[in-house]
């Protein structure tokens, strides 16, 4: 080959490959991208940690590295602020940070429902007796601040009736109870395993009411929708087939699961999997009316939510095109 002919064959191999780096879908993300996960609980955040582990962001041209950030609240708050691209949060904090004027829009949803309990020692015989106990709970806008304050409203009670102290995660809202430091506390299946293998009781099952409200969700900025939809719109997917992905390969995700959480007991870890596997959604679309049941709470105490509609929050556009394209059927997702 001449010198020239030579000289010609690398100049068209490197526009081929500048065409094929610009083809969206075609090239590998090049820049990492922040997604705070906000619990170390097993019913929480798993399908981030299985996205991670088992390679799902990566087979989507994603390269995404996960952060812990404890509780929903902060996590959209660093997420305003710019620290993460992405934030598994749940619809209250999403619908605060909204609220209090944040550029932030939920995008896709993993979990529909509240599936929370609230467990205690044993002497507390009926929900009757939650009146004036100490209760271990989390920070305002989490799912377990919603979950504490739904369920005292329907026992005709509020944070003024019991003595609230604030812990924090799930696990240790457990523990504090648990070592005897306080008395009760509301947690999703894992806390309420945990709760019973420590000799706590369920008081009040809210998951058997099957209340709509949107709990694990993926929120983002509308900056980043605007500025890079085709990396949101590849996160989507890169969910949708994580949720596929739960359902189908136990062993698998027990592995992960166990490794998050910090070597929790496998038999906790397996009635966890069981209990998330139910609960998350096929088709990863957010639910409007858990949604609205978060605002008409939430105008109890402040005016600006009685104002506000679910879809201010939403972006439905990329989990409407997992539909349209066939990409939902095509991991056998019935429409």
């Amino acid at each position: 080959m001449t010198k020239g002919a030579n000289s010609s064959l690398k100049l068209a191999i490197l526009w081929f490959g500048l065409l094929v780096a610009a083809l969206p879908g075609h090239a590998a993300e090049r820049k990492s991208y922040l997604l705070a996960y906000i619990s170390d609980s097993a019913n929480a955040s798993p399908a981030y940690w299985v996205a991670k582990e088992r390679g799902l962001f990566r087979k989507h041209g994603l390269d995404i590295e996960l952060i812990y950030i404890s509780g929903s609240t902060r996590g959209v708050q660093s997420l305003i602020a710019g620290d993460v691209a992405f934030v598994g949060a749940v619809g209250t904090s999403a619908l605060y940070g909204k609220l209090a004027g944040g550029d932030v829009a939920i995008v896709n949803s993993l979990t529909n429902t509240l599936p929370y309990y609230i467990i205690g020692r044993q002497e507390i015989k009926s929900p009757e007796d939650l009146r004036g106990r100490s209760a271990a709970i989390h920070i305002p806008g989490t799912a377990a601040d919603f979950a504490l304050r739904l369920a005292l409203k329907q026992l005709k009670m509020t944070l003024n009736d019991i003595k609230a102290v604030t812990v924090g995660s799930g696990s240790a809202r457990v523990t504090a109870v648990t070592s005897g430091q306080l008395e009760w506390t509301v947690g999703q299946e894992a806390e309420r395993l945990m709760g019973e293998k420590g000799g706590l009781r369920v008081i009040v099952d809210m998951a058997k009411l099957k209340i709509p409200f949107q709990l694990t969700c993926t929120v983002t900025s509308r900056k980043l929708i605007r500025e890079n939809p085709d990396l949101v719109q590849r996160l989507v997917r890169a969910m949708a087939e994580t949720v596929h992905y739960y359902k189908n390969n136990k062993d698998e995700v027990l592995k992960v699961l166990h490794k998050y959480t910090r070597g929790q007991d496998r038999s906790v870890l397996e009635k966890s999997y069981a209990a998330y596997r139910d609960l998350l959604v096929d088709d990863t679309q957010p639910t409007v009316e858990g949604l609205r049941n978060i605002l008409d709470i939430q105008a109890e105490i402040e005016p600006k939510a009685s104002r506000a509609k679910p879809e201010d929050i939403l972006d439905l556009r990329f989990v409407d095109e997992l539909k349209k394209s066939g990409f939902l059927s095509q991991l056998g997702v019935k429409s």
